[in-house]
């Protein structure tokens, strides 16, 4: 009898899901249930108030101190504490099912910073969280009547316990130690590997030397916030003539856009000998290191 409810339980339980991407018809049956809490991830606070999903919040990546300047490096992690106290602010707790979504699909990092903060809960130990895989535009186009303008918030939380993922994190040595026979990524556009053209103001032109590349806009629809199914995720590994059973550490300028690279390997693909070097270029160039040119 216990087993048959359990077996209830879980079939009518919508708010529990696996999958690290959630569709508009999920989320619109599971708006504003207490143990699922929606983010929004955008560059405009205007934007948010005007119209977001019902019962979402707002973050920006740049602004909220998910990133931080340290020691004159750009976009690096901060201390753990500073990740918690985010999710403590947003009234997240351990247990809550978490959506993020992209806003605008004009912002050309949107998806790249939803991932990084992806990134940032599973380094936490946060499982329970998940992409809207199309972002705001496909869920209005579907369900314009589950938005809203104005803001949301929720009471902030006093704890969170964290249990820190240090297996999806890779470090400088990693890179420089050959003895660890990673495969490397550069997931910035070609013509920033091959060291064609650069970020504009930064100096340098080139990778690190031995990177293989696959540029992360590949991975999406129309380059906008839908990800390619899954087989033609593994037909971009197989013409990058990457080997998918290998391990791997991916990289860009900043950990921006390799994120979404980590994410498809990680989470979608489940090549869980995936890492993301979050330092990136900005890290390697801080530490003396140097850039190789492909031409």
């Amino acid at each position: 009898m216990k087993i048959l409810c359990l077996i209830f339980v879980f079939l009518f339980n919508t708010s529990v899901i696996s999958n690290p991407l959630v569709n508009p018809i999920w989320v619109s049956k599971n708006l504003c249930k207490e143990n699922v809490k929606l983010i929004e991830v955008g560059s405009s606070y205007n934007s948010y108030l005007v119209e977001h999903i019902k019962c979402s919040q707002y973050t920006n990546f740049y602004k909220d101190g998910w990133r931080s300047n340290i020691n004159g490096v750009a976009m690096q992690l901060p201390k753990y504490y500073n990740l918690v106290n985010i999710l403590k602010k947003m009234g997240i707790r351990k247990e809550d099912q978490v959506i993020l979504y992209p806003k605008k699909v004009s912002d050309y990092y949107a998806m790249a910073e939803t991932t990084a903060i992806y990134f940032s809960f599973k380094l936490l130990g946060h499982e329970k969280i998940a992409i809207l895989d199309g972002g705001y535009p496909d869920f209005k186009k579907k369900f314009d009547l589950l938005t809203e303008e104005g803001e949301f918030k929720l009471e902030p939380v006093n704890n969170y316990k964290i249990n820190i993922n240090k297996s999806i994190l890779a470090n400088i040595d990693m890179l420089k130690n050959k003895k660890n026979n990673y495969q490397i990524v550069d997931s910035r556009e070609k013509d920033f590997y091959l060291g064609i053209n650069k970020l504009k103001g930064f100096k340098e032109f080139g990778t690190i030397k031995g990177a293989l590349n696959i540029p992360s806009k590949w991975f999406l629809k129309s380059r906008g916030l839908s990800f390619n199914d899954i087989k033609v995720l593994k037909k971009i590994y197989d013409y990058s003539e990457l080997n998918r059973e290998e391990d791997t550490i991916f990289f860009c300028y900043s950990g921006l856009e390799s994120s979404i690279n980590w994410f498809v390997a990680h989470e979608l693909m489940k090549k869980k000998n995936s890492r993301l070097f979050e330092g990136s270029i900005f890290e390697w160039l801080a530490r003396g290191e140097l850039l190789h040119k492909k031409l």
